[in-house]
């Protein structure tokens, strides 16, 4: 006869199991799902802003995380951010990359993986924002934010899961986009 071992409860079923059995007793563990130690991730957009919100938040979650962003050195913000991540025991790393050149993408998250042998996490968190009010913009303008706010996040999604698929490590692949999806980008409204 096999012994078998039941999966501990998290979230909605353990709540539920709670409110069933009164000798339930409830335990945090949700955030163990989160932990992401001996994990790679990749955010792009990630020299400032949501980007490095959320390379950090993978850093303090314990994985190893690659900041791939445009400018060809990481900014003032970035480098405090990296320092910071080092002290929690973690690691930051910044890449410059334009991520609407799609085989320069494939080209370092491809490095990544094989420095890694492994990628388990891809943000797709680059986004750009036209600098004159939408009602008139040029094509010239919304061609290069169509560029990166579309073309960037295949161009990095397909790379992470190149990666994935390379070294057998099933992972996440979040695509995000940010209010101006849903509200019109007017000056003085951001």
């Amino acid at each position: 006869m096999a012994l078998t071992t039941e999966a501990p409860l998290i979230g909605v079923a353990a709540a539920l199991k709670a409110a069933s059995d009164p000798s339930f007793i409830p335990k945090a563990t949700l955030f163990d799902e989160f932990s992401l130690p001996d994990r790679v991730a990749i955010v792009t957009g990630a020299n400032r802003g949501l980007g490095l919100e959320m390379a950090l938040a993978l850093c303090e979650a314990g994985a190893t995380v690659y900041a791939l962003d445009l400018p060809p050195s990481p900014g003032e913000e970035f480098l405090a951010t990296a320092e910071y991540a080092k002290k929690l025991g973690s690691s930051l790393k910044y890449v410059s990359v334009d991520v609407t050149d799609q085989q320069s993408v494939w080209d370092k998250i491809a490095t990544i993986g094989d420095t890694e042998k492994r990628v388990d996490v891809c943000v797709a968190a680059a986004g750009a924002l036209g600098i004159s009010d939408c009602l008139s913009y040029k094509a010239d303008d919304f061609q290069r934010i169509m560029n990166v706010n579309v073309n960037g996040v295949l161009y990095s999604a397909q790379a992470a899961g190149q990666q994935m698929t390379k070294y057998g490590t099933p992972g996440s692949i979040i695509l995000i986009a940010s209010i101006s999806g849903h509200l019109t980008n007017r000056v003085g409204c951001i």
